[in-house]
């Protein structure tokens, strides 16, 4: 699913890189010493330049709230012209949590890399066909971050809470025609079919992505059959619920309005 969400400058940037919510956090003996990090920086080099910053670096703190606020990183100075930044957060299925949570190192880190891909190719959708710029025209270019977080669900439960893989994508600006800098149009990012649309995009590249690292993958899952689980994983656990822990703000049902295409699972 996927849902947005204005963010301000304020905690923000150090929730995104919240050291006990990443994947480093749930790491076994076997996986100690893995030092990636969960908050990166991707989007089209243009800009991200305006920022001061490169596709594929991690996104710190300073970083990250420099950009939500529309600065550049180094020399402080605005370079976004006008609007807010936006979390757009793209959560999996749960069984894709639970093989990442059973999985060796090498495995941990291939399905890390689909599910930060799939929420790419979601917002970078959305860029390049919704009218982000004025509420008229598409972007040219965006600059995000990815923050890979893992965090239970808020059922009460005696048990430790299992995890819920998920990104919050930072929209943090999207270039116009003159290739300025601009806040993402807030009325065009709350269109009725737009989460739809970029969840849908976003799943079927994981899909066809964890398809590619060997899993089967069943279909027409979920509410209203939009979404899929990998098989062979336990009934039980995929009916954990898809909301995170109040540390993660912002999860939640995306918009009524269906985004359906017949040959979404062909």
């Amino acid at each position: 699913m996927l849902t947005i969400r204005m963010v301000k400058v304020e905690g923000e940037a150090e929730r995104a890189v919240e050291p006990s919510v990443a994947p480093a956090a749930f790491a076994r003996r076997e996986d100690l010493g893995d030092l990636r990090a969960n908050t990166l920086w991707t989007g089209s080099a243009e800009a991200l330049e305006v920022l001061g910053l490169r596709r594929g670096e991690e996104a710190t703190a300073p970083q990250l709230g420099a950009a939500i606020a529309g600065r550049h990183v180094a020399s402080g100075a605005q370079a976004r012209v006008d609007g807010d930044a936006y979390d757009l957060t793209f959560t999996v299925p749960a069984s894709i949590s639970w093989v990442w949570a059973q999985g060796d190192p090498a495995l941990r880190v291939d399905v890390e890399r689909a599910v930060l891909a799939g929420a790419h190719r979601s917002v970078e959708h959305l860029v390049r066909t919704r009218p982000l710029v004025d509420g008229t025209e598409p972007g040219h270019g965006f600059a995000a971050a990815l923050a890979l977080h893992v965090a239970g669900t808020t059922q009460a439960s005696p048990e430790p809470p299992p995890p819920l893989l998920h990104v919050h994508i930072y929209l943090v600006g999207v270039l116009d025609a003159s290739e300025e800098l601009r806040g993402p149009n807030h009325e065009a990012l709350y269109e009725d079919s737009l989460t739809r649309e970029g969840g849908a995009v976003g799943r079927a590249a994981l899909a066809q992505d964890l398809r590619e690292l060997g899993f089967d993958i069943m279909p027409g899952t979920g509410r209203g059959g939009r979404s899929f689980e990998i098989t062979g994983v336990p009934e039980g656990l995929l009916l954990v619920g898809q909301s995170a822990d109040k540390g993660c703000a912002g999860l939640g049902e995306e918009t009524e309005r269906d985004y359906s295409n017949p040959n979404f699972w062909e």
